[in-house]
């Protein structure tokens, strides 16, 4: 029977196009598992959250009570949601001027001229503190800026500027800024690295004929490689823009949102409403701002950037 149907499939279709089909069947089969894994555990959940979002849901009950918008409401009005909103967009800021900014100074500098030897060493010094715990990282800095025998304040102090010395994760005006230098150290050299990566893909026949021509270091960075990487360097600020609103391990580590409220953040706001309010309802609330936010602003920065247009 099966060579009877291959038979009538041969008299409608050309040789060509069965050859085409098979192929595109075999891109299909490639494909699926990452299809089916992105179903699975992203758009699915993404959905749930949505449908829980106009829910009152407890941990302590199996009922769930439809309350519509209410939930939006509840959100919009919380004064924590804004402290909240506000320290996002200030770690925004201060990820994407060093991660981005100075991520991309780190990887220029590591692959010109001016590094004859042991660019490997430089490479790997700099990408270590992104594979540490940041649980790790979080007691090491914890360490550091202990207001009586932290290394920060013990450096001002030697250096005589005892003045400049303060409790810098329990005063709420340092607190965040502690944080965010924290988790500037940790992943600056992570997207240097992958910039490394997009400058590598210049041709190495170009850059010598700048040379040739009279370019100089910032010349070629500016007019040459920068604008070849410009998907890379697009990819990094989304990866950035999306760590940065989804902050969560660093602030649960090292503060847990205090003093105060004062290093609160979307995503630490919503595992608290979750375990410690109980409101899982309102989390997924918080949780659909965070992916609104985050999507926007990927959109945004991929159109202004002109993200995989050849052009």
């Amino acid at each position: 029977m099966i060579y009877n149907v291959i038979i009538l499939c041969n008299n409608v279709i050309s040789e060509r196009g069965i050859r085409m089909l098979k192929r595109n069947k075999i891109k299909y089969v490639f494909v699926m598992p990452a299809i089916l894994l992105l179903i699975v555990f992203v758009y699915y959940p993404v959905i749930k959250n949505m449908i829980y979002s106009f829910y009152n849901m407890s941990a302590f009950s199996v009922h769930e009570h439809f309350i519509g918008l209410d939930n939006y409401r509840s959100l919009f009005a919380d004064p924590v949601i804004r402290t909240a909103l506000k320290n996002n967009f200030i770690y925004v800021f201060w990820s994407l001027l060093f991660q981005v900014g100075g991520g991309l100074l780190i990887a220029l500098f590591l692959e010109s001229s001016f590094i004859k030897r042991g660019k490997v060493f430089f490479r790997t010094l700099f990408f270590i503190p992104s594979i540490i715990s940041i649980t790790v990282i979080g007691a090491l800095f914890t360490f550091i800026y202990q207001p009586d025998i932290g290394l920060l304040n013990s450096l001002l102090r030697f250096l005589g500027f005892d003045s400049l010395a303060a409790g810098w994760l329990g005063n709420s005006h340092t607190a965040l800024y502690a944080i965010i230098a924290m988790s500037q150290w940790q992943y600056t050299g992570y997207a240097a690295m992958l910039i490394i990566v997009g400058i590598q893909r210049v041709s190495p026949a170009v850059l010598e004929s700048s040379k040739l021509d009279g370019c100089g270091f910032w010349q070629q960075a500016r007019y040459i490689i920068i604008p070849q990487i410009k998907d890379t360097v697009t990819i990094v600020i989304i990866i950035t823009l999306n760590w940065a609103m989804q902050v969560f391990n660093e602030i649960q580590v090292m503060t847990a949102g205090g003093p105060g409220n004062a290093t609160q953040t979307l995503g630490n706001y919503m595992y608290t409403a979750a375990w410690s309010y109980d409101k899982f309802g309102y989390a997924s609330a918080i949780g659909n701002l965070i992916l609104i936010i985050t999507v926007v602003l990927a959109f945004l920065q991929m159109n202004i950037s002109g993200f995989g247009n050849e052009s």
